[in-house]
C-alpha cells in the first residue's frame, strides 16, 4: 500500500485489488484510490459510494506502469499515483467549496 495515503481508510474488495478512501469529516467529496494488478485509478468522488462512468479526466484517472523511459529517469507508478492524488484532492476541495456557496 502506498504510506503517504493514511489519512482515509484501505480496504480490500478482492484478492486482486485495494481501495483507498479519504473524505474529510463534514465533507461531501473526497478522493478514491484504486490499486488494480498493474494500474491505479485516481478519483474524486462524490461520497463514499461515488461512482463515474466515463468521466472526464478533471474526476477520474486510469494510471499505467511508468514507461521505460521514465523509469530510466526515475518515475514510478507510486510517483504518478500520488502527483495524481494531489491534483484529485484540489478537484474535491472546489467541489465542497461550490456546494457549501450553494447553500
Amino acid at each position: 500500500m502506498l504510506k503517504e495515503l493514511n489519512q482515509g481508510t484501505w480496504s480490500r474488495p478482492t484478492d486482486k485489488s485495494a481501495v483507498y478512501l479519504e473524505i474529510a469529516p463534514g465533507e461531501q467529496w473526497g478522493i478514491r484510490v484504486t490499486l488494480i494488478d498493474d494500474y491505479a485509478k485516481v478519483e474524486a468522488v462524490d461520497g463514499p459510494k461515488g461512482v463515474w462512468y466515463k468521466a472526464s479526466d478533471r474526476f477520474s484517472t486510469t494510471l499505467r506502469p511508468p514507461t521505460l523511459l521514465q523509469r530510466l529517469s526515475g518515475i514510478t507508478l507510486e510517483d504518478k499515483i500520488m502527483a495524481e492524488v494531489k491534483k484529485k484532492r484540489l478537484v474535491a476541495q472546489e467541489e465542497n467549496a461550490r456546494l457549501r456557496e450553494e447553500c
